[in-house]
C-alpha cells in the first residue's frame, strides 16, 4: 500500500456484523482507487472484528485497528491518529456510499482547492431499505464565515471530505466525554479553521436509519451535558447560533419524550440561550419556543399534545394533515390570546 493515499476513510465499528459487508464493499467498489480504509474495531463483542481482519487480508488498502470499547468518538480519534491521506472522510459502519463518491469528490476538491466539501445524502429505511427522504446540499465555494451564514450545511461528520492538514495542524479531535453532538462540534470547529468550503449534489451518502444507533438511545445525562457544551461553543462562535438553537430545542423535546419531569433540568439552559423562533424550522420546536413564556411545563405539554395527534394523523392524507395543523394552531392561538388579554 502506498504511504500517502489521497483519501483516508475512517469507519468506527461496533456491533456491525449485519451491515459491515455492505459498507466496506461500497468503499472497495469506488471508481477512484487511491485511498486507505481504517476499520476501527471498538471492542465489538460480535464477529465485526473478524470481518474487518478478513478484509485486511484480502486488500492491502484496508487497515484494521483493534481497541477496547470506548465509544464512537474514541474510535474516530484512533482513526485520526493513524490516517495518512491528503483528505479525510468518515462513514458509519451501517451506511454506504455511491461508487463514484471519491472520484467526483476528489475532482471537486482539487478543482476548487477546498478545505471541506460536503455532499448530499439519502435517508434509508431500516425495514426495506427504501428511500425515506433525500437531502440535497449545493453551494459554490466560499469562505467559512459566508458559508455558515448561509445556514444550510450538514452538521454531521459523515458526508464531508476534510483536508487532513487542518486536522493535524490544530490537532482537532472528538470530545470522548460526549455521547451526543460530538460530531456537530467537530465539524463546526473544522469549519472555523477552513479557508474554503463548498457543497455538491452530485454525490450521495446513504444514511441507514438504525434504531440501535447512539442517537436513538439518548440518556438524560448525555442530553444535558451536550447541551451545555454546545452553548459554551456558541458563546465563542456566535455565527453558529441558528444551528445551536435547533440542536438545543431538539434535545429538549427528546427529554420531553423520555420523561416530562426530566426536561425541567434543561429549563434554565433553554431560557439562558434565548432561543430565537426564526432560527427554528420544525413545528414542534417552534411551538416550544412560542409558548415558553407560559412556562416550560405548559409549553412542553403543548408540544407533547401536538406530537401525539400528529402520530394519530400520520396515516391520513396530506389534506387531512393540513386541516389538523390549521385546527391545532387556531386552538393554540386562541389560548395564547386568552393568556395575553388577561
Amino acid at each position: 500500500m502506498k504511504s500517502n493515499p489521497l483519501i483516508s476513510i475512517i469507519v468506527p465499528v461496533y456491533k456491525a456484523e449485519k451491515y459491515l459487508h455492505r459498507c466496506v464493499d461500497s468503499l472497495l467498489a469506488q471508481t477512484f482507487q487511491d485511498f486507505e480504509i481504517l476499520l476501527i474495531d471498538d471492542g465489538s463483542p460480535d464477529q465485526s472484528g473478524e470481518i474487518c481482519d478478513e478484509y485486511a487480508r484480502q486488500d492491502s488498502r484496508v487497515r484494521v485497528l483493534h481497541k477496547e470499547n470506548g465509544g464512537v468518538s474514541s474510535a474516530r480519534n484512533k482513526g485520526l491518529d493513524n490516517a495518512i491521506g491528503e483528505y479525510l472522510t468518515f462513514i458509519d459502519a451501517d451506511d454506504w456510499l455511491d461508487i463514484d463518491c471519491f472520484e467526483k469528490g476528489f475532482s471537486l476538491l482539487k478543482q476548487n482547492d477546498l478545505d471541506i466539501l460536503q455532499y448530499s445524502y439519502r435517508m434509508i429505511s431500516e425495514e426495506d431499505e427504501s428511500i425515506i427522504s433525500v437531502h440535497e446540499y449545493d453551494c459554490n465555494p466560499m469562505n467559512w464565515i459566508d458559508f455558515v451564514k448561509e445556514d444550510h450545511f450538514l452538521e454531521c461528520v459523515w458526508g464531508n471530505f476534510i483536508r487532513m492538514s487542518i486536522i493535524e495542524r490544530y490537532h482537532l479531535r472528538f470530545d470522548e466525554d460526549l455521547h451526543l453532538a460530538e460530531d456537530q462540534l467537530f465539524i463546526m470547529m473544522a469549519m472555523t479553521l477552513s479557508k474554503k468550503i463548498a457543497q455538491t449534489n452530485k454525490i450521495y451518502y446513504n444514511y441507514f436509519q438504525n434504531p440501535e444507533s447512539a442517537t436513538h438511545n439518548s440518556r438524560k445525562e448525555d442530553i444535558i451535558k451536550s447541551s451545555e457544551i454546545l452553548l459554551n461553543f456558541g458563546k465563542r462562535n456566535c455565527l453558529f447560533k441558528p444551528q445551536i438553537d435547533r440542536l438545543i430545542t431538539t434535545f429538549y423535546i427528546d427529554l420531553l419524550l423520555i420523561n416530562v419531569d426530566e426536561a425541567r433540568d434543561l429549563d434554565a439552559l433553554f431560557f439562558g440561550e434565548k432561543i430565537r423562533f426564526s432560527n427554528l424550522s420544525l413545528t414542534s420546536s417552534r411551538l416550544l419556543c412560542a409558548f415558553s413564556f407560559l412556562g416550560m411545563n405548559i409549553a412542553g405539554k403543548i408540544v407533547l399534545i401536538y406530537l401525539y395527534f400528529r402520530k394519530i394523523f400520520a396515516d391520513f392524507s396530506d389534506k387531512k394533515v393540513i386541516w389538523f395543523k390549521r385546527i391545532f394552531f387556531c386552538f393554540l392561538w386562541s389560548g395564547y390570546m386568552n393568556c395575553y388579554m388577561r
